[in-house]
């Protein structure tokens, strides 16, 4: 696992990989100044059947503009910072082509000044945190961009520690959880390709495609803790989440507490969205899998390859929770 240190120590910045749960504890640390530097560069994903597919996306480097040699990653890195906090985004174009990138992560009160960037500009972009799971983003070339991969996490610890948003919202371990999917036709020619027939074939979570017989992807937790799931859908699709064996409290939707939380087996996190839900395990755990107890995506996208295949590869969208 690679992790990179943000110029504020204030602030996390935690590399997703998919191959091992993501595990982060709330934080009650004073408000602060942060700065984070962002690079979007192309690079490529490796996908299950030994396929690569190209990316654009996003990478953090130390210093603002600093994007030669840097490498993106998908999802882009998950952005933690505390509620207070001032926070200052410096994110450099450096996509290949003549291109106009935007940063945006809807819930967001930016403050006010340039959104987009240039080929080979920065912008500087800047708010005051507010607890929540937002998705930040660039939908620029028509959506071609999030689409190629110019997306991921932000998430904001609410100053109450232990908890999500306050009262009521309480846990021990949280994992971000960013659902998104990969057509390979399009990833090869993002500019020149018709939208009308994208397809997509590879589902991930936090940029990863389960493919068995690797061991999958999971989030620890112990027996009688609870522990917050943090949605965030950078499909084109809504999805449903669905978690054998146990319940999802649902506690907020778009950075937002609900009024009225509720239980679900299966949770739909529209296109764009973010969801907080919290799974409080049993203090004996008793999974149906010996892998523990699968969230996974509910439409069934649990194969990996095109379906013209004779066998499209088991796995896709899942992930366990285990001790």
């Amino acid at each position: 696992m690679r992790t990179f240190a943000f110029k504020k120590t204030r602030a996390l910045l935690v590399l997703v990989v998919a191959s091992a749960g993501m595990v982060l504890v709330g934080s009650s640390a004073s408000a602060a100044p942060v700065t984070i530097n962002l690079c979007a560069v192309a690079g490529t994903v490796a996908l299950p059947g030994s396929v690569t597919a190209p990316i654009w996306g996003f990478a953090q480097v130390a210093t603002s503009g600093a994007c030669t040699g840097a490498t993106p990653t998908l999802p882009g890195p998950v952005l933690t910072v505390n509620e207070g906090d001032v926070v200052t985004v410096n994110v450099t174009n450096a996509l290949p082509g003549t291109r106009t990138l935007t940063f945006e992560a809807p819930g967001v009160a930016f403050n006010a000044g340039p959104t987009d960037a240039a080929t080979g500009a920065t912008v500087t972009r800047s708010f005051t945190a507010v607890a929540g799971t937002y998705l930040y983003q660039s939908s620029g070339d028509a959506g071609r961009q999030e689409a190629m991969g110019l997306y991921g996490a932000l998430v904001v610890n609410s100053a109450a520690a232990g908890t999500a948003y306050g009262a009521g919202t309480e846990y021990n371990v949280s994992a971000p959880l960013v659902l998104s999917q990969v057509d390979v036709a399009f990833n090869a020619a993002p500019d020149t390709f018709n939208l009308y027939t994208y397809n997509a074939t590879y589902w991930l979570i936090n940029g990863q495609a389960y493919a068995p017989p690797a061991a999958p992807p999971g989030i620890t937790a112990a027996g009688g803790q609870k522990l917050l799931l943090r949605y965030l859908n950078a499909g084109n699709d809504n999805t449903s989440m669905l978690l054998l064996g146990l319940h999802q409290h649902v506690v907020a939707r778009s950075a937002r507490l609900l009024n009225n939380p509720f239980d679900a087996d299966a949770e739909t996190i529209p296109a764009g969205g973010t969801e907080d839900a919290i799974v409080t395990l049993p203090a004996t755990l008793t999974p149906p899998s010996t892998n523990g107890y699968p969230l996974y995506n509910r439409q069934l996208h649990l194969t990996n390859g095109p379906l013209t295949t004779p066998t499209p590869a088991n796995g896709g969208a899942v992930i366990f929770i285990h001790s």
